[in-house]
């Protein structure tokens, strides 16, 4: 599996602009395109990681708004939390086919690792693409032993491993500065084919960096 790795640098105010993460500056790989498209993550097979550095709700939200105008998406959720309110009024200021951009997109709530584990192993290899939210979040439970997070963490990334051979996956948690963050990350970064960093510096200033 090939895995990318990439530092380029971004110009905040354009960052998630027409569909694309648009950046400038000269850090990246010779022959690359100054634009990132966000549809390029759906329509092409793989497993494409994405750290977030806090909840990055906003991008978050924008990232499945760009993913729904192209097409349909199914979403496995490893928290409480989804775009609700803040979704529609969002595609609302891109088209007025509400209801149909909305009908495109799947979702399931995994609330134990258990639970992520048999949402991802039910779904078929073939269809719509991936987008995991919170992916490490139910691994952070005490109350499971560490032996069987584990155990249930290698599960997870063989069933993205699957589901990314036939169909685009992408795949989101939060960076945190803790001893299972760090013991855990390692297995989902070496699944990836390429993993993204999402830094937001401010509530009005983004900055996408491609490690």
């Amino acid at each position: 599996m090939t895995h990318q790795c990439y530092l380029l640098t971004a110009t905040p105010e354009w960052i998630l602009s027409e569909g694309g993460f648009l950046f400038l500056g000269s850090d990246y790989p010779e022959g690359m395109d100054t634009t990132v498209e966000l549809s390029s993550l759906a329509r092409t097979r793989g497993l494409a990681l994405i750290l977030t550095q806090g909840r990055a709700r906003a991008e978050i939200t924008n990232l499945i708004v760009e993913l729904i105008l192209r097409g349909p998406l199914f979403i496995v959720a490893g928290s409480e939390w989804l775009p609700a309110y803040e979704l529609a009024r969002r595609i609302r200021r891109r088209t007025v086919r509400i209801r149909e951009i909305l009908n495109r997109m799947y979702a399931a709530r995994a609330a134990t690792c258990y639970r992520l584990v048999d949402s991802l192993a039910t779904l078929p290899s073939n269809g719509e693409p991936l987008l995991v939210l919170d992916f490490l979040h139910t691994f952070y439970e005490a109350d499971i032993p560490l032996p069987v997070r584990q155990r249930k963490l290698q599960e997870c990334c063989r069933e993205l491993q699957r589901l990314a051979f036939y169909r685009p996956v992408i795949v989101m948690t939060q960076t945190q500065c803790t001893e299972e963050y760090e013991r855990f990350i390692p297995s989902l970064c070496s699944i990836a084919n390429t993993t993204l960093t999402l830094e937001a510096q401010t509530e009005q200033i983004t900055q996408l960096v491609l490690l």
